[in-house]
């Protein structure tokens, strides 16, 4: 973790009222005395704590019931939307993502669905509504945070809670939670699993599965959290903690529980939850781990059965992408090249291989970045190559950079229903087709971390504050 860690490559802007060019300058000087100050004071690197905007109306916790009675207002929408107004931002809780000093977000805490903000913190769940800031409903965790502080203090961060899953039904969150001791009996780290109303945020139920330690004074500090997914079958969350040495597996549990009552259907130890795929989930298989290797492993979602192992490998990361194929960021078992691997889901065969980087000096560098945009279509960068993959087929569709076509490849920031998201190398918001790389729009207006057919949410020109800017085409 780093005090002052920058981005090398772009930082990422949301100033209003001044030229690419001139914002990129402010960030750079905005970030380079953030660093003095914090080279003195030892502080002031995060934007997990900056306090809330007043006229927000916005509760930066989750730790009340408050909810908003105000009438909805109407909103311009548009699926998918090529340009939103960047003067019409509104702040939202700082704890939706936390920053480094040059503005690039490091660790997302909130899904975004339709115009409303889903917020997952170490006391419980928050919705907000992204066009007026207003909170519309809370739902607590009952229990002690295990990680209390992992969204808030000076340091950069990338571990704790990942963002809710949002279905028609359900807003669920997983986050650790420290059981206190009983007497002589010790106390412990659990996963815990809240499931609420996604209208009204009344709790359905919440769940803790009890983290096995060797270490008696366990701790969830550096863990992370998740859900990996909901089905009508099954809600499956996991918790991770690396053993904080290369090849060490660490804390690793993952549990299937029942969608309705919340009801443990199954735990497997020393198994990491990746992603779901119809009824079955493919995960990091830690209990064959040797000579610094793991494996990917299916497991049946409603019985937890072994369905197939994948060959090991030094490492292995989940992409998100369509369920029709499993995809892998993973580094080769000799030399550590990275690869994207695409799998079938029902029998872990391999449909294609991407070759990524080369390994340096024995090193395991990523893939890359990938986005899919929630359709069809996964973009990956890779060693400065930006191509677009048919999400259930993993066919190229194309590439940049052009040297034909004078084109090179911008920076990506997100990608949804068909539109990739990002910024130009002179730093100007960019709009490209999905489907074709081709430029849509340059008037997009602000840098889009996350968006939906109402809104985009982006970092404020502070280089810290959440902001949501409404659509304007």
């Amino acid at each position: 973790m780093s005090i002052c860690a920058i981005r090398p490559d772009r930082t990422r802007t949301g100033v209003v009222g001044a030229t690419p060019g001139e914002r990129t300058q402010m960030r750079r000087v905005l970030a380079t005395m953030a660093c003095l100050v914090a080279a003195i004071t030892v502080g002031g690197c995060s934007g997990g704590s900056t306090p809330q905007s007043a006229q927000s109306g916005v509760d930066t916790g989750a730790g009340t019931q408050s909810t908003t009675t105000a009438t909805t207002p109407a909103a311009k929408t548009a699926d998918p939307p090529t340009a939103f107004d960047a003067e019409a931002g509104v702040p939202l809780p700082t704890g939706a993502f936390s920053t480094n000093v040059g503005g690039s977000i490091t660790t997302k805490f909130l899904t975004l669905r339709d115009r409303t903000a889903y917020i997952v913190a170490p006391t419980g769940m928050t919705a907000v509504d992204v066009l007026t800031g207003k909170q519309q409903w809370v739902a607590p965790i009952e229990g002690k945070p295990g990680d209390p502080n992992n969204q808030s203090g000076p340091f950069v961060n990338t571990t704790g809670p990942r963002p809710p899953v949002v279905t028609d039904k359900l807003a669920v969150a997983a986050v650790p939670v420290k059981v206190p001791e009983q007497g002589t009996t010790p106390g412990y780290i659990a996963l815990t699993v809240l499931a609420a109303d996604v209208t009204t945020g009344k709790k359905a139920w919440q769940t803790d599965t009890k983290i096995v330690s060797s270490d008696e004074y366990a701790d969830a500090s550096d863990a992370i959290t998740k859900v990996v997914g909901v089905t009508d079958k099954a809600v499956i969350a996991s918790y991770d903690k690396n053993g904080g040495y290369p090849g060490a597996s660490g804390e690793h549990i993952t549990v299937a529980l029942d969608p309705a009552t919340g009801k443990t259907l199954w735990t497997h130890q020393e198994y990491s939850g990746g992603s779901v795929h119809g009824d079955t989930l493919v995960g990091i298989d830690y209990t064959t781990i040797s000579s610094y290797k793991v494996q990917a492993g299916a497991l049946d979602i409603a019985t937890g059965q072994q369905k197939w192992v994948a060959e090991s490998s030094r490492s292995l990361a989940f992409v998100a992408s369509n369920p029709a194929l499993v995809v892998l960021d993973q580094n080769d078992n000799n030399h550590g090249d990275a690869f994207l691997l695409f799998l079938d889901p029902a029998t872990g065969t391999e449909k294609a291989k991407l070759v990524g980087p080369e390994s340096v000096f024995g090193s395991a560098p990523d893939y890359g970045d990938c986005y899919y945009d929630q359709q069809s279509v996964l973009i990956c960068s890779s060693d400065g190559v930006l191509t677009g993959y048919d999400a259930a087929t993993a066919q190229k569709l194309w590439s940049l950079p052009d040297k034909t076509a004078n084109r090179v490849a911008p920076g990506v920031l997100v990608a949804w229903h068909g539109v990739l998201y990002g910024d130009t190398q002179g730093g100007k918001p960019i709009a490209l087709d999905a489907k074709t790389g081709k430029d849509l729009s340059t008037e997009v207006g602000v840098e889009p971390y996350w968006v939906s057919k109402y809104a985009a949410i982006g970092v404020g020109e502070d280089g810290r504050t959440p902001m949501a800017y409404p659509v304007k085409k």
